[in-house]
Formats: structure tokens, C-alpha cells, sequence
């Protein structure tokens, strides 16, 4: 059997869009076609076909090969039935067709050939420029005029294009013509054709897991919240978010110090220690007592910038928020007219690491399925560094491509994502600084390693 080292090149791009791979000579051409939508960042959206004559030439007739899962044209053959060396053994090109409607037109020259080895992975790719062009961007021209629009600000629709971008494209897709990372691809390539020597679990469907001669104290595992939203994802979507897990590093071990830790987690904290071992005694009408709202106003520098006394439950909307958010997260609840600690709040008295992680695990609690969605959405725009004024836009592209649909069943605006992210956005401020003057200084660099902490 045959290696093949394959050049693909997409005609007609300009700057050209590349890459040099190895491949298999037993692979299929369905295969094949699986490892070109990898490479050049397609969602396989669109119908394609293999030929081996130049679609560009007038007149030309050859083999064509489609995808037997569609109904195919008289004349042709099923890729599912020929291998890279059926097609490539006497030949130097083939073409690969897709999205016949915007016309993508990839050539692949055969630059070397080798014996295969079966020890070596079936595609392995060397080297490239550019990323593929963004899905249904109107063919060549069309991608290419969509980039100079973009990239002129006094264009007149430069608004139009650059919104269409954003929303076709997503926020874990690069955006930017010139990206290329070949470690990322690769890694997506070896979950395709090699999942049992990608060190990733096979049992996990996220990809994302280490399996567990591989992973390190600190990774995620197949319970974490970013492993169950991944899993719900199409698969070159979650592809795409992949790459960008590794891009960003979102997920790399977190190292928190104990003084961190203590400062984010500083409003629970103050609250698990108000409460106590013995449990605050509650007024008949279930509020907290007015020496220790007062206490928590003045100890968390939110009666700095508030008018009014601080000292009643009912009228300071960041102590209620903080309390009825440690309830709904299982900090702390009602007990006989006592507000009385969770033995894990209990247990965590004094350990603002071990606190930290509570208000992080008990971030879903009693949230629905797509606030769960919404929230993993949430953490992952935060920690990945999004602007605070875009991250309702990653959280609707998310909760779209896993199906959810608004009420209305339009486009999600940002009323209903905040909607949705209400829970999830109330532990953020109040990580963040729940006062007035906090959110003028601008978020907490270390909301971010909250975020990342709570997407474990």
C-alpha cells in the first residue's frame, strides 16, 4: 500500500488557501473528504464530489464520486466504495467539489509517494497558510470582497458584512484570513482517524477528556459542565470549539492561592462566616438580622456608594442577592427560622479554595437545561476573555448551534440571553464586586480564573 503526500490548494484564493498532508493510500474517499473538511475548517454544510478531471476545463468528462448518502448522479460512483490508492495509483491530481452553490474547488497534487506504514497515523498534516474561507460567503469573490469590506471601517457596509461575519463565523473560529494552526488541526485529526492514540477517553464524547494513563490533576473530566455542552455540539461546530479551548488555553490546570481565592470568593465567604456552625437567627418575617446586613454593607465596601441606613434585608438588594443566590446554589437554606450552613458549606469554613469551588459547582444548581447551556456559555465567554458588551452574542450563537430556538423563534437578542444567564450573571457581579464602584473600575481580572474554575 501507498503513502500519499497530498498538496490541496483551493483555486482561486488569493492569497492562497493551503495545505501539504499525508495520507493513507487505503483510506476511503469518504474519508478523505471527512479529513479536507478538517483542514480547511468546513462544517460539511454542503453536498461535494470528487473528480479526477478539471472542472475548470470546458468539456471535460471523467469519474465523479459523491456521497451515497444523497442521491447521486447517474454517472456516478460512491465514494464509500474507492480507496485514495483506487483514485491516486496512476494519477498525479484529483478534485474535490464542495458547496456546489458557492463553487469551493480544491486541486490535489500528489507531490511524493511512499510505502504506508501502518504504525503511522492515516492523515497527518505538515504544514499551510491561510484559514478556508467562512461558510457561505458567496465562493471566491465573494469571501474576498466580504474581507475588504471588513476591513475598511468607511465602507458602507461595512456594519452589514462585519455583524454577517460574527454571526456566520461564531466566536471560537478565527476570524482573522491569515490564521492557520496546524497543532490544532492535527489534534482533530487524530480524534477522526486515531482516537485511541490521541490520549483522549473513548468514552467521552466531548472530546476533551484525557484518558486516564493521560490525564493530569487539574483536567477536565467527563463531568464537567464544558464536556456536556461540547458533547451536545454538531461535530464540526464542537470541532471549532475544540480548537479554540486549545487556542485560548481555557482549560489548561488553574493555579489559585489561597489569597485569590479569599478575594473572589469574599462575599460568600463573609456570609458562610455570618451564619456559622450554629446557624442567624431570622426576624419573624425571614429577613436577616440589621447588625448583620449592617456588618456585611460595611465589610464588603458596599455601603460605600449606598444611600440609605444598610441595615435591613428588604431594602439592600446586594445582600439579598447574595443570599438568596448562596440558597439557590445549596450554600446555606431555612431551617426553623435559622438561615443555617450546607455541611459542605460547613465543611469548607475558613478554606476560601474549598469555598471557592462550592459557589463553582453550585453555579448550575436548579438551573434548566438551557440555563445550564446558557451558563457554560456565560463562564466560557469570560474566561476565554471576551468583551463584557459582546459575550451575550457567543452565548446566543452557542445555544443555537445545540438547538435551542427564543420564544419567538427569531434570532436570540441580548434581552433573552440575559434572561437566561440571569442566575449564572448574579455570581459573576458578585465575584466581581456586586457595588456600583467596582463595576466602574472595570470586571476582576480574576472573574476570569472563577470562570475557567466553574467550566470544570
Amino acid at each position: 500500500m501507498t503513502r500519499y503526500r497530498l498538496r490541496a490548494t483551493l483555486a482561486e484564493s488569493d492569497p492562497e488557501i493551503w495545505r501539504v498532508f499525508d495520507v493513507s493510500g487505503g483510506l476511503r474517499l469518504r474519508m478523505l473528504h471527512l479529513a479536507l473538511q478538517a483542514i480547511m475548517g468546513w462544517r460539511e454544510s454542503h453536498l461535494h464530489a470528487f473528480v479526477d478531471t478539471d472542472p475548470f476545463t470546458p468539456g471535460a468528462r471523467g469519474r465523479r464520486w459523491e456521497s451515497p448518502d444523497f442521491e447521486p448522479a447517474d454517472d456516478s460512483l460512491s465514494e464509500e466504495d474507492y480507496t485514495v490508492d483506487d483514485v491516486l495509483g496512476s494519477a498525479t491530481a484529483l478534485w474535490y467539489e464542495y458547496d456546489f452553490g458557492d463553487g469551493w474547488v480544491h486541486r490535489l497534487d500528489v507531490i511524493e509517494r511512499a510505502s504506508d506504514d501502518p504504525h503511522l497515523a492515516p492523515v497527518v498534516l505538515l504544514d499551510g497558510a491561510n484559514r478556508g474561507p467562512f461558510e457561505d460567503s458567496g465562493g471566491p469573490h465573494g469571501y474576498a470582497e466580504k474581507l475588504a469590506i471588513a476591513a475598511d471601517p468607511q465602507h458602507p457596509d461595512h456594519g452589514f458584512i462585519t455583524d454577517w461575519i460574527r454571526t456566520t463565523v461564531g466566536p471560537w473560529a478565527s476570524r482573522e484570513p491569515g490564521n492557520f494552526d496546524v497543532v490544532g488541526i492535527q489534534t482533530e485529526l487524530n480524534l477522526l482517524f486515531n482516537p485511541h492514540g490521541s490520549g483522549m477517553s473513548p468514552y467521552d464524547m466531548s472530546g476533551l477528556v484525557k484518558s486516564e494513563e493521560h490525564r493530569h490533576p487539574g483536567d477536565v473530566d467527563d463531568a464537567s459542565p464544558i464536556a456536556a455542552f461540547a458533547s451536545e455540539l454538531p461535530p464540526p461546530i464542537r470541532s471549532e470549539l475544540r480548537q479554540h479551548l486549545h487556542y485560548t488555553g481555557v482549560l489548561e490546570p488553574i493555579g489559585i492561592d489561597d489569597e485569590t481565592a479569599a478575594r473572589l470568593i469574599r462575599p460568600f465567604s463573609w456570609l458562610m462566616d455570618a451564619v456559622g456552625i450554629d446557624g442567624l437567627a431570622l426576624s419573624t418575617a425571614g429577613w436577616m438580622p440589621p447588625a448583620t446586613v449592617l456588618a456585611g454593607m460595611t465589610e464588603l465596601g458596599w455601603l460605600d456608594d449606598w444611600v440609605g441606613k444598610g441595615n435591613r434585608e428588604e431594602s439592600t438588594p446586594q445582600i439579598a442577592s447574595l443570599r438568596e443566590t448562596a440558597q439557590r446554589m445549596g450554600l446555606v437554606r431555612v431551617q426553623k427560622g435559622r438561615l443555617v450552613l450546607s455541611a459542605g458549606a460547613k465543611k469548607a469554613l475558613g478554606d476560601p479554595r474549598l469555598q471557592l469551588r462550592l459557589v463553582a459547582s453550585g453555579l448550575y444548581r436548579k438551573l434548566g437545561d438551557a440555563e445550564t447551556d446558557a451558563a457554560t456559555l456565560l463562564l466560557l465567554a469570560t474566561a476565554d476573555g471576551t468583551p463584557p458588551a459582546e459575550r451575550w452574542k457567543a452565548v446566543a450563537f452557542g445555544l443555537e448551534m445545540c438547538g435551542w430556538q427564543s420564544a419567538t423563534r427569531m434570532a436570540f437578542t441580548a434581552s433573552d440571553i440575559a434572561h437566561a444567564t440571569f442566575h449564572t450573571q448574579q455570581v459573576l457581579d458578585l465575584i466581581g464586586g456586586a457595588s456600583r464602584l467596582a463595576r466602574h473600575r472595570g470586571e476582576d481580572p480574576g472573574v476570569r480564573l472563577f470562570a475557567a474554575e466553574a467550566l470544570r
